[in-house]
Protein backbone atom coordinates (compact mmCIF):
# COMPACT_ATOMS: atom_id res chain seq x y z
CA UNK A 1 0.00 0.00 0.00
CA UNK A 2 1.20 3.50 -0.81
CA UNK A 3 2.87 5.61 1.86
CA UNK A 4 1.48 8.82 0.37
CA UNK A 5 -1.56 10.22 2.13
CA UNK A 6 -3.00 11.52 -1.14
CA UNK A 7 -3.01 7.98 -2.60
CA UNK A 8 -5.13 6.48 0.19
CA UNK A 9 -8.88 6.22 0.36
CA UNK A 10 -10.53 7.52 3.50
CA UNK A 11 -11.14 3.96 4.66
CA UNK A 12 -7.47 3.07 4.20
CA UNK A 13 -6.45 6.22 6.06
CA UNK A 14 -8.81 5.40 8.94
CA UNK A 15 -7.26 1.94 9.27
CA UNK A 16 -3.70 3.26 9.39
CA UNK A 17 -3.87 6.53 11.36
CA UNK A 18 -3.24 6.57 14.26
CA UNK A 19 -3.56 2.84 14.98
CA UNK A 20 -0.64 1.79 12.78
CA UNK A 21 1.28 5.05 12.49
CA UNK A 22 1.03 8.54 13.98
CA UNK A 23 4.05 10.00 12.14
CA UNK A 24 3.77 12.15 9.01
CA UNK A 25 6.45 13.77 6.86
CA UNK A 26 5.63 17.05 5.09
CA UNK A 27 8.04 18.05 2.27
CA UNK A 28 8.36 21.84 2.13
CA UNK A 29 10.06 23.87 -0.60
CA UNK A 30 9.74 26.84 -2.92
CA UNK A 31 10.00 27.73 -6.61
CA UNK A 32 13.36 29.40 -7.17
CA UNK A 33 16.19 29.70 -9.70
CA UNK A 34 18.97 27.15 -9.14
CA UNK A 35 21.42 27.62 -11.98
CA UNK A 36 21.86 24.30 -13.80
CA UNK A 37 19.17 22.49 -11.82
CA UNK A 38 15.37 22.92 -11.76
CA UNK A 39 13.25 25.68 -10.31
CA UNK A 40 11.61 23.05 -8.11
CA UNK A 41 14.86 21.79 -6.59
CA UNK A 42 13.92 22.84 -3.06
CA UNK A 43 10.79 20.68 -3.25
CA UNK A 44 12.15 17.78 -5.32
CA UNK A 45 14.89 17.00 -2.79
CA UNK A 46 12.69 16.73 0.33
CA UNK A 47 10.13 14.76 -1.69
CA UNK A 48 12.77 12.23 -2.72
CA UNK A 49 14.12 12.05 0.82
CA UNK A 50 10.63 11.48 2.17
CA UNK A 51 10.19 8.54 -0.19
CA UNK A 52 13.41 7.00 1.16
CA UNK A 53 12.70 7.70 4.83
CA UNK A 54 9.01 6.95 5.24
CA UNK A 55 9.27 3.17 5.14
CA UNK A 56 12.20 3.17 7.56
CA UNK A 57 10.26 5.07 10.19
CA UNK A 58 6.80 3.68 9.47
CA UNK A 59 5.63 7.14 8.44
CA UNK A 60 3.21 8.47 5.88
CA UNK A 61 4.02 11.30 3.46
CA UNK A 62 1.71 14.29 3.22
CA UNK A 63 1.28 16.30 0.02
CA UNK A 64 4.13 18.76 -0.46
CA UNK A 65 4.01 22.49 0.22
CA UNK A 66 5.82 23.74 -2.93
CA UNK A 67 5.33 27.51 -2.65
CA UNK A 68 7.56 29.29 -0.19
CA UNK A 69 9.33 32.51 0.71
CA UNK A 70 11.72 33.54 -2.07
CA UNK A 71 13.46 36.88 -1.73
CA UNK A 72 16.23 38.36 -3.88
CA UNK A 73 16.23 35.60 -6.52
CA UNK A 74 12.83 36.80 -7.70
CA UNK A 75 14.36 38.69 -10.67
CA UNK A 76 15.33 35.32 -12.18
CA UNK A 77 12.61 34.02 -14.53
CA UNK A 78 10.40 31.38 -12.96
CA UNK A 79 11.11 32.27 -9.33
CA UNK A 80 7.98 32.88 -7.26
CA UNK A 81 7.18 33.79 -3.68
CA UNK A 82 4.43 34.12 -1.13
CA UNK A 83 4.61 36.49 1.81
CA UNK A 84 6.16 35.31 5.04
CA UNK A 85 2.84 35.75 6.85
CA UNK A 86 0.92 33.76 4.24
CA UNK A 87 3.50 30.98 4.25
CA UNK A 88 3.51 30.69 8.05
CA UNK A 89 -0.28 30.66 8.24
CA UNK A 90 -0.75 28.15 5.43
CA UNK A 91 1.97 25.76 6.60
CA UNK A 92 0.67 25.83 10.16
CA UNK A 93 -2.93 25.22 9.15
CA UNK A 94 -1.95 22.43 6.77
CA UNK A 95 0.14 20.71 9.45
CA UNK A 96 -2.49 21.33 12.12
CA UNK A 97 -5.05 19.71 9.85
CA UNK A 98 -2.87 16.60 9.71
CA UNK A 99 -2.78 16.56 13.51
CA UNK A 100 -6.56 16.87 13.64
CA UNK A 101 -6.75 13.94 11.22
CA UNK A 102 -4.92 11.71 13.69
CA UNK A 103 -1.17 12.27 13.41
CA UNK A 104 0.66 13.00 16.66
CA UNK A 105 4.17 13.54 15.23
CA UNK A 106 4.98 15.88 12.34
CA UNK A 107 8.26 16.22 10.44
CA UNK A 108 8.57 19.37 8.32
CA UNK A 109 11.31 18.43 5.83
CA UNK A 110 12.34 21.85 4.58
CA UNK A 111 14.34 22.22 1.36
CA UNK A 112 14.70 26.03 1.32
CA UNK A 113 16.96 27.91 3.73
CA UNK A 114 15.25 31.22 3.03
CA UNK A 115 12.25 30.20 5.11
CA UNK A 116 13.94 28.47 8.04
CA UNK A 117 12.63 30.91 10.63
CA UNK A 118 9.04 30.59 9.38
CA UNK A 119 9.20 26.79 9.47
CA UNK A 120 10.66 26.93 12.96
CA UNK A 121 7.82 29.15 14.13
CA UNK A 122 5.30 26.65 12.77
CA UNK A 123 7.00 23.86 14.73
CA UNK A 124 6.62 25.87 17.94
CA UNK A 125 2.97 26.61 17.23
CA UNK A 126 2.20 22.95 16.58
CA UNK A 127 3.33 22.15 20.10
CA UNK A 128 1.90 25.22 21.80
CA UNK A 129 -1.50 25.09 20.14
CA UNK A 130 -1.97 21.44 19.12
CA UNK A 131 0.36 19.61 21.51
CA UNK A 132 1.85 17.81 18.51
CA UNK A 133 5.42 16.57 18.58
CA UNK A 134 7.01 18.42 15.67
CA UNK A 135 10.46 18.90 14.19
CA UNK A 136 11.92 20.92 11.31
CA UNK A 137 14.75 19.25 9.39
CA UNK A 138 17.03 20.85 6.80
CA UNK A 139 19.00 18.19 4.99
CA UNK A 140 22.09 20.23 4.12
CA UNK A 141 22.96 20.72 7.76
CA UNK A 142 22.70 16.99 8.39
CA UNK A 143 24.95 16.33 5.38
CA UNK A 144 27.87 18.57 6.39
CA UNK A 145 30.21 15.78 7.44
CA UNK A 146 29.48 13.59 4.43
CA UNK A 147 29.76 16.55 2.08
CA UNK A 148 33.16 17.51 3.46
CA UNK A 149 34.38 13.95 2.84
CA UNK A 150 32.90 13.62 -0.65
CA UNK A 151 33.66 17.17 -1.81
CA UNK A 152 36.76 18.26 0.13
CA UNK A 153 37.46 21.96 -0.03
CA UNK A 154 33.94 22.80 -1.11
CA UNK A 155 31.91 25.45 0.69
CA UNK A 156 28.24 24.53 0.65
CA UNK A 157 25.78 26.92 -0.91
CA UNK A 158 22.74 27.58 -3.01
CA UNK A 159 22.73 25.58 -6.29
CA UNK A 160 26.14 24.18 -5.36
CA UNK A 161 27.63 20.73 -5.58
CA UNK A 162 25.40 19.19 -2.91
CA UNK A 163 22.09 20.30 -4.40
CA UNK A 164 23.30 19.42 -7.88
CA UNK A 165 24.42 15.98 -6.69
CA UNK A 166 21.04 15.40 -5.07
CA UNK A 167 19.21 16.23 -8.30
CA UNK A 168 21.59 13.99 -10.25
CA UNK A 169 20.67 11.15 -7.90
CA UNK A 170 16.96 11.87 -8.27
CA UNK A 171 16.90 12.26 -12.07
CA UNK A 172 20.02 13.07 -14.13
CA UNK A 173 17.84 14.38 -16.94
CA UNK A 174 16.87 17.33 -14.76
CA UNK A 175 20.43 18.71 -14.72
CA UNK A 176 21.51 21.01 -17.55
CA UNK A 177 24.71 19.23 -18.54
CA UNK A 178 25.81 22.11 -20.75
CA UNK A 179 26.16 24.28 -17.65
CA UNK A 180 27.16 21.79 -14.95
CA UNK A 181 30.06 20.07 -16.65
CA UNK A 182 33.08 20.63 -14.44
CA UNK A 183 34.00 21.49 -10.89
CA UNK A 184 36.37 24.42 -10.76
CA UNK A 185 38.07 26.34 -8.00
CA UNK A 186 36.56 29.57 -6.75
CA UNK A 187 38.63 32.43 -5.26
CA UNK A 188 40.09 31.89 -1.83
CA UNK A 189 37.73 32.99 0.92
CA UNK A 190 37.60 33.15 4.68
CA UNK A 191 35.28 30.46 5.97
CA UNK A 192 34.73 29.42 9.58
CA UNK A 193 36.17 26.19 10.87
CA UNK A 194 33.22 23.91 11.51
CA UNK A 195 34.99 22.26 14.43
CA UNK A 196 35.94 25.50 16.18
CA UNK A 197 33.71 26.46 19.13
CA UNK A 198 34.00 30.19 18.43
CA UNK A 199 33.50 30.08 14.68
CA UNK A 200 30.14 31.85 14.86
CA UNK A 201 31.83 34.96 16.28
CA UNK A 202 34.36 35.17 13.49
CA UNK A 203 37.16 33.58 15.49
CA UNK A 204 39.13 30.48 14.69
CA UNK A 205 38.90 31.05 10.97
CA UNK A 206 41.11 29.46 8.39
CA UNK A 207 41.88 30.10 4.76
CA UNK A 208 40.58 27.57 2.33
CA UNK A 209 39.66 27.10 -1.28
CA UNK A 210 36.14 26.38 -2.30
CA UNK A 211 34.90 24.60 -5.38
CA UNK A 212 31.73 25.06 -7.34
CA UNK A 213 30.06 23.46 -10.29
CA UNK A 214 30.55 25.74 -13.24
CA UNK A 215 27.36 27.60 -14.03
CA UNK A 216 25.59 26.42 -10.91
CA UNK A 217 25.91 29.73 -9.09
CA UNK A 218 27.08 28.46 -5.73
CA UNK A 219 26.87 30.91 -2.85
CA UNK A 220 29.03 30.74 0.24
CA UNK A 221 27.62 29.55 3.55
CA UNK A 222 28.78 29.61 7.10
CA UNK A 223 28.23 27.57 10.22
CA UNK A 224 26.24 29.16 13.02
CA UNK A 225 25.60 27.89 16.50
CA UNK A 226 22.48 28.65 18.46
CA UNK A 227 22.44 30.67 21.64
CA UNK A 228 22.65 27.51 23.69
CA UNK A 229 25.77 26.41 21.82
CA UNK A 230 23.93 23.56 20.15
CA UNK A 231 23.34 23.31 16.45
CA UNK A 232 20.02 24.05 14.87
CA UNK A 233 19.44 22.31 11.57
CA UNK A 234 17.11 19.93 13.36
CA UNK A 235 14.82 21.98 15.53
CA UNK A 236 11.83 20.53 17.25
CA UNK A 237 9.36 20.77 20.08
CA UNK A 238 8.13 17.85 22.10
CA UNK A 239 9.35 14.35 22.79
CA UNK A 240 12.85 13.38 21.62
CA UNK A 241 13.23 16.70 19.82
CA UNK A 242 16.65 17.79 21.10
CA UNK A 243 18.96 16.72 18.29
CA UNK A 244 22.43 18.19 17.85
CA UNK A 245 23.13 18.90 14.21
CA UNK A 246 24.90 21.65 12.25
CA UNK A 247 22.94 24.65 11.07
CA UNK A 248 23.67 26.46 7.82
CA UNK A 249 22.95 30.11 7.17
CA UNK A 250 23.79 31.78 3.89
CA UNK A 251 25.99 34.82 3.59
CA UNK A 252 23.65 37.19 1.87
CA UNK A 253 24.57 39.59 -0.87
CA UNK A 254 22.50 41.54 -3.33
CA UNK A 255 21.86 38.53 -5.53
CA UNK A 256 21.07 36.00 -2.81
CA UNK A 257 17.80 35.01 -1.20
Amino acid sequence: MSLHVSDLTWEQFRERVPARTDLVIVPVGTVEAHGAIPLGTDTLIPEAMSDELASRFDALIAPSVPYGVTNTLLPYPGSTTVSSATFRAYLFEAAAGLVDAGFKRVVLLNGHGGQSSEVGEVVARLWNEKRAYAVAIEWWGMALKASAEIYPGTVSGHAGVEETAMILAIDPKLVDGSRARTVRRAPRRDVPRLDHPRSSRGEGRRRTRSRRIEGAGVLQARHRRGRDGAAGSVRGVGRDSLVSAPRMSVRRDRTRS
